[in-house]
This record gives structure tokens, C-alpha cells and sequence, in this order.
């Protein structure tokens, strides 16, 4: 994700989106449902330099990059089988998780929150140029895939929400940050701490 702001400044183009590209696929590799994050990548381009066509063949050198380089590799290990696999992107609907109540109630209030928090930041930020609204914009992006991960995993011991907590808490600082009221402020800052270890706490009171 830092890849993709810095093409903000809107030099090495090439090399930033090269480089967000390799490390989305090597999550990937991992994880298959990571694959979807490649569409910040083409977010970015359309968001920061869309003009340039050689722009768009990037991401696709850098898929191709890492699925040849995994190929030998699986190659040597006798592992050709693998990609056929790992991609399956199978997916199952977890009807018990999200039937449960603490479940449910957690992810729906915490998409909620976050959500109009972000709102807020995005009406705060239409002053400040298009610069700092377009990085919103892909920091946005990045929270709803998370949230799309989470829906589509839900199995023990796998934590996907944990990747919308970078752009939640860019949301929380920037609208903190756009309170100009010292005490509303600090008020602000204090619930944004105790919030979080009063739901936590409660989570494991009603387990």
C-alpha cells in the first residue's frame, strides 16, 4: 500500500507499480483471495497517470514475473500441481458465523463506525486539494476489500479484518485531526482508545 501512495509524487511510476504488483502476488501465494488487491493497483493508475498505456501493461509484467518464477520453483520441488490448487478460490457460506449475535453485531457496528467516520474525513478533505482525496480514496478502497476478505473468510485462526485496521485508523486520525475544538478533540481521541478495549473485553465476558 505505501508503493501505491507514493505514486503521489508521480516519479518511478513504473517502478512503484511494479513493486505494489510482485508484493500483492507474493501474498497471494499465501492466501489466494489476496489477488483481489490488485485492483488498487489499477485504481491507482487510473486515480494518479491513466494517460500513459504502458502504465496498464505494468501489474501484468509483475503477474507474470511471479507466476513464472513459482513455476520453476515448483518445478525443481515436483509441485506443478500447486497453482491448479491454490487458486481455487473456493468459497463456503459460514451461515453459523455469521448467525452468531457477537459475531455479526461486532462486524456490522465496527463497518458502521468506521464507514462514517471515513465519511466524514472524505467531506473534511474536499478543501485540501485532489491530492489528499485521491490517496483517501485508494486508503477507502483498501478498507472495503478487507472488509470483502472478511466476508469470504471466516475460518478459525485466520484474521483477515486485521487489514482494515491501517486505513481505520488513517479514517480516525484525519477526523480527529479536523476537529478544531481542543476538548471535542480530546474526547474524541480517548473514546477511539477505550472503545476498542471496552468491545474486546466484552467479547471475551459473553464468550
Amino acid at each position: 500500500m505505501r508503493r501505491l501512495i507514493s505514486l503521489r509524487s508521480l516519479k518511478n511510476i513504473r517502478v512503484k507499480i511494479f513493486d505494489a504488483t510482485i508484493w500483492i502476488m507474493v501474498a497471494s501465494l499465501f492466501y489466494d483471495w489476496a489477488v483481489l488487491y490488485l485492483i488498487l493497483v489499477f485504481m491507482a493508475i487510473y486515480i494518479y497517470e491513466p494517460k500513459n498505456f504502458r502504465n496498464w501493461l505494468v501489474p501484468f509484467a509483475g503477474i507474470f514475473t511471479v507466476l513464472m518464477i513459482s513455476y520453476c520453483v515448483l518445478v525443481l520441488a515436483g509441485r506443478t500441481d500447486f497453482m491448479w490448487e491454490h487458486y481455487g478460490f473456493d468459497y463456503v457460506f459460514n451461515q453459523t458465523y455469521f448467525l452468531n449475535w457477537g459475531n455479526s453485531t461486532k462486524l456490522v457496528l465496527y463497518v458502521i463506525g468506521i464507514s462514517t467516520v471515513g465519511l466524514f474525513s472524505f467531506i473534511r478533505l474536499g478543501k485540501a486539494g485532489m491530492g489528499k482525496v485521491a490517496t483517501m480514496r485508494l486508503i477507502a478502497m483498501l478498507f472495503f476489500l478487507g472488509i470483502v476478505l472478511k466476508i469470504l473468510t471466516t475460518s478459525e485462526g485466520v484474521y483477515p479484518i486485521m487489514v482494515t485496521f491501517f486505513p481505520a485508523s488513517v479514517f480516525l486520525t484525519k477526523y480527529i485531526e479536523s476537529i478544531r475544538r481542543p476538548n471535542i478533540k480530546e474526547i474524541a481521541l480517548m473514546l477511539s482508545i477505550f472503545v476498542p478495549f471496552m468491545i474486546f473485553f466484552v467479547g471475551l465476558t459473553v464468550k
